[in-house]
């Protein structure tokens, strides 16, 4: 199994089922792109996209794909389709492949277009009291109600994309219809900003598109099982000193939990942690099985579940770039 310095990104906390337990071990690692048709794709072309909205996604798309790192390198090669150089274009079924592939890293074009529409409808009236006479004690005797109308605007954004392969044929699409509205009235200090609403969704398309085609380093904080029930009393003494060293030597207090697993190979809480450990050191296949060996248990079913569904997407990214970069 070959390891990565991965990707340059903030880690994220995770927060384990509703249970109090106040001590967590540290796992991190890559997570696998969404999809998985273009993993083996090392340099995008950027088509000109079109659409009124086209080269505002085109620009937040590219600029996510190129934040992406593996190894402190770039995950992808963006290129323009109006730069220059040798690129080969083909896009699906409208021209001919050549008889041979160009030599050098796996290419291909990302085409797309995007259109924007904004629209405005009556929605509405609202009423607000106001005191318009006050006494000598400043107690409001008269009111009186104003009332504002109001307007809905929705801002709708279309985009559409393909990744072609250089050899022709289509390695991902996506499609949507985003939509955005907010309700102002005549009494609001300002109106909606239809820039701002479509700003964002551009850039939660963008944001998707990033996630389907590459893969995600994660740092995440795991809260470990403090259940003692059926340990001796002086286990129970060291299993509560080993959940305190987590605070300070997650490598030591795993040590231990590894070590009392072998007098307690049934025990909920110390199979558990000791999953969480061999996932902390990057030991997938031993995660797997002591997760499951967890999940047999009556209490340790939710915890293991979660651990599984981490290690089974860790092993898919795994797999992802042994297709990428195969071995040897």
């Amino acid at each position: 199994m070959r390891t990565y310095s991965l990707f340059a990104i903030a880690g994220l906390a995770l927060a384990g089922p509703d249970i109090a337990l106040a001590e967590v071990l540290t796992v991190e690692g890559v997570y696998p792109a969404r999809t998985a048709g273009a993993v083996e794709v090392e340099e995008i072309t950027v088509e000109r996209f079109g659409g009124d909205v086209g080269e505002q996604l085109a620009i937040a798309i590219t600029d996510r794909l190129e934040d992406v790192r593996l190894d402190s390198q770039p995950y992808f090669t963006i290129k323009s389709a109006t730069g220059g150089g040798n690129t080969y274009h083909i896009y699906g079924a409208a021209g001919a492949a050549p008889e041979e592939a160009p030599a050098g890293p796996v290419g291909a074009t990302l085409r797309g277009t995007a259109s924007g529409e904004v629209s405005e409808v009556r929605d509405g009236s609202e009423k607000r009291t106001r005191c318009v006479r006050r006494d000598d004690n400043k107690k409001c005797i008269e009111e009186t109600v104003d009332v504002f109308r109001c307007r809905k605007m929705t801002v709708h954004f279309s985009p559409s994309l393909r990744l072609i392969a250089r050899e022709g044929g289509t390695l991902y699409a996506a499609d949507d219809d985003l939509v955005q509205s907010q309700r102002y009235c005549a009494n609001d200090k300002s109106e909606p900003s239809p820039a701002r609403m479509m700003d964002s969704m551009v850039d939660e398309f963008a944001q998707r598109i990033r996630y389907d085609l590459a893969p995600e380093f994660r740092r995440e904080d795991v809260r470990i099982m403090e259940s003692r029930k059926g340990l001796a009393k002086a286990d129970s003494s060291a299993f509560r000193e080993t959940v305190r060293l987590t605070k300070s030597d997650q490598a030591a207090a795993c040590t231990q939990f590894e070590a009392m697993l072998a007098s307690y190979p049934d025990h909920a809480s110390l199979l558990f942690n000791a999953g969480l450990c061999a996932e902390r050191d990057g030991r997938l296949e031993e995660a797997a099985d002591l997760y499951q060996r967890t999940r047999m248990t009556a209490d340790g079913r939710a915890y293991a579940q979660a651990g599984l569904d981490r290690v089974a997407s860790r092993m898919r990214a795994e797999r992802q770039l042994d297709r990428r970069y195969p071995p040897g």
